[in-house]
């Protein structure tokens, strides 16, 4: 959930709800600040994590609008729409509507929800604003006249338009007759021009993750009057860069809920245009030439390229079924589905399209070939290194310009940045820029944990561990794990409650110690064993509790994966938490139980390790329910599991 409260650069500021707590009756929110920007094509602010990740605390009063707003996801962004007329403090910012474009005032007076318009409106100015060279001029209306001071000038042009880089501005001095530095608002007049100068970027590119679209997504209106140029299908929007060169796609996609059809070539389009509508009026089915098929089939391995290079059966079947709605008239008779045979020559061709790409060197090919497998795996089936847990980003290319030594180089710089105090920043963005650099080594290497470790010491803090989970799967960990986990779990509570036997018995030991649990994160630890208990794996062995440090140690070297928690005699609180692999102690000091097995779920993915097979129905369980990592196929308990969850 996310509230309104404050204004950055002329914006409404969301704040994401982390928790709600009631003191003295008065509800207080602990929120964490996040970066947003209007979209205009859309209609609403995109979201993205604030790089500084503030946690602060806000009380109901203090809100500018009480309404909470719910983000959706469309073409992989964060979104959120206001529902209200919405005024912030200092530079107002006025939003008519759902999906319209935010209308920058500078009001002092109050301004009614109803929609009224502000009170004190005199002196209303229009500039022309000139981007560039001049070949791009804008007008500004400032229906509250000029602003103050040269910084509310700024937010203004900055909202009103849009701009995310820095700039600095300029005005049409009447005396020289050339542009001169704004330094005093004395010097614009109405009807004046003023010119935008952008600040050169430090950094010459970004790096943009996206989420996996749902069922919120705007629709693709399908009207019979949509030209050529659109795509037929009413499914779910999810549009994509429109360059081609490989380094856009170094962060890949989340398979969609709803595949979309992409366009093929003029010619094709035509063609199928006109069979479809013989198909409407005749039903007559089109059964297209290997000319055509291959351009049908071609454009639809590109574009399942982009989210998987192993599509599995479902998704294969899920981009025939699509074709078939898209271009009713390709159709197959003699098959139940009516497309059989499109999902048949679209695995065929995805086969012949790793080929291609294995040739050309891609990583994700490369490390299957028959030259990079181990001896005694000489075969081409044997040992398939693929994403097995919906891994978006198993193996990236490198990034543009970067080679080996140069990105072996940066991991070694990065030995020293750890070492430095205060220097979060750094190791962030270098422990990006090495992404692909770690999978690789991760994946193709298979090192050991410990080796590892020494290698990428940075890797293994809790921030860390959450940045490569979110780049390996596109999804945030933490917050969608504990959101999730909460939605859930006064359903799963009643689920558990009816376990009979002697499991019963112990869930409802867990359960009982839950409802008199005050701390949330101890009611989660206890709903969380409880869990384990009921799909018939035990606790015990995998969340192990120590009295004394030594005992912990003796026993850890013998663990293969787990979580310790030392405990004094005496002590209610824990002394040390800690996650443990291959004998390994790779963190310590963390805050729950709860918290390390967060941690302990995104290793596994940025380590590529296989679940443990003591534990393997529950992490299925976080895997495809929690965080909704291809909830595809799933185990017959976590099926009955799920189906008594929605039910």
């Amino acid at each position: 959930m996310l509230i309104v409260h404050g204004s950055s650069d002329g914006l409404p500021k969301f704040n994401e709800i982390i928790q709600l707590c009631i003191v003295k009756d008065n509800p207080i929110f602990i929120v964490r600040g996040v970066c947003a920007w209007y979209r205009e094509h859309y209609g609403g602010f995109e979201l993205s994590e604030s790089p500084t990740r503030e946690v602060g605390l806000i009380e109901l009063g203090d809100l500018e609008d009480p309404y909470p707003l719910v983000e959706y996801i469309v073409a992989g962004l964060r979104m959120v729409i206001l529902k209200r007329f919405v005024l912030v403090k200092g530079l107002k910012v006025l939003v008519l509507g759902t999906g319209s474009i935010p209308l920058a005032l500078n009001c002092d007076s109050p301004l009614e929800r109803s929609g009224q318009e502000c009170l004190t409106m005199s002196n209303p100015a229009v500039l022309r604003v000139i981007f560039g060279d001049g070949s791009d001029s804008r007008k500004l209306h400032m229906v509250s006249g000029i602003p103050k001071t040269v910084d509310e000038v700024h937010d203004l042009v900055k909202a009103s338009f849009r701009l995310h880089q820095e700039f600095r501005l300029q005005y049409m001095d009447s005396d020289f007759n050339e542009f001169m530095n704004l330094t005093s608002v004395s010097e614009i007049q109405n009807m004046g021009t003023l010119k935008v100068i952008y600040t050169p970027l430090e950094e010459p590119y970004i790096t943009l993750y996206t989420v996996e679209p749902t069922a919120s997504s705007s629709p693709v209106p399908n009207t019979e009057s949509s030209s050529l140029a659109s795509s037929s299908s009413d499914a779910t929007l999810c549009t994509s860069t429109p360059h081609s060169s490989p380094e856009v796609h170094t962060s890949g996609l989340s398979w969609p809920l709803v595949f979309v059809v992409p366009k093929f070539s003029y010619e094709a389009e035509l063609e199928l245009q006109q069979k479809n509508t013989e198909f409407e009026t005749k039903g007559t089915h089109f059964n297209p030439g290997p000319k055509l098929k291959g351009i049908i089939l071609d454009g639809l391995a590109q574009e399942m390229m982009k989210y998987t290079k192993y599509p599995k059966d479902y998704q294969c079947e899920e981009v025939a079924a699509a074709l078939t709605k898209a271009h009713p008239c390709l159709g197959q008779l003699g098959c139940k589905s009516g497309f059989s045979g499109w999902k048949q020559s679209l695995k065929y061709k995805m086969q012949n399209y790793r080929t291609k790409l294995g040739r050309l060197g891609h990583p994700e090919i490369r490390v299957n070939s028959l030259k990079h497998k181990r001896e005694g795996q000489g075969k081409s089936a044997a040992h398939i290194k693929k994403p097995r847990k919906a891994e978006v980003n198993y193996i990236p290319l490198h990034p543009k310009g970067e080679t080996e030594d140069s990105l072996e180089s940066e991991r070694i710089a990065l030995l020293t940045e750890v070492a430095k105090r205060d220097n979060e920043a750094v190791i962030k963005a270098k422990m990006e820029k090495t992404f692909s650099y770690r999978r690789q080594e991760v994946v193709n290497q298979r090192p050991r944990i410990e080796d590892f470790k020494n290698r990428w010491p940075a890797l293994f803090e809790q921030s860390e561990v959450n940045a490569e989970f979110l780049r390996v799967t596109t999804k945030p960990l933490r917050s969608k794990f504990l959101s999730q986990f909460d939605n859930f779990t006064v359903k799963l509570m009643q689920i558990l409650q009816n376990k009979g036997g002697v499991k019963g018995q112990r869930i409802k030991r867990f359960l009982e110690m839950a409802d008199s649990c005050s701390n949330i994160d101890l009611r989660r630890e206890c709903v969380l064993r409880s869990l384990v208990v009921y799909l018939n794996e035990d606790p015990d062995a995998f969340f192990k509790e120590y009295e004394s440090t030594e005992e912990a140690e003796g026993d850890i070297t013998a663990t293969v994966m787990g979580i310790y928690s030392i405990r004094s005699q005496g002590h209610q609180e824990p002394d040390d938490i800690g996650v443990v692999i291959e004998g390994v102690k790779v963190m310590d000091n963390i805050s729950t139980i709860i918290n390390a097995f967060i941690v302990l779920f995104g290793l596994i993915y940025a380590l590529d390790l296989a679940y443990p097979d003591s534990m393997k129905y529950t992490f299925e369980f976080v895997q495809k329910i929690l965080m909704n990592l291809d909830g595809h196929k799933l185990n017959v308990k976590i099926q009955q599991l799920k189906i008594k969850l929605f039910a």
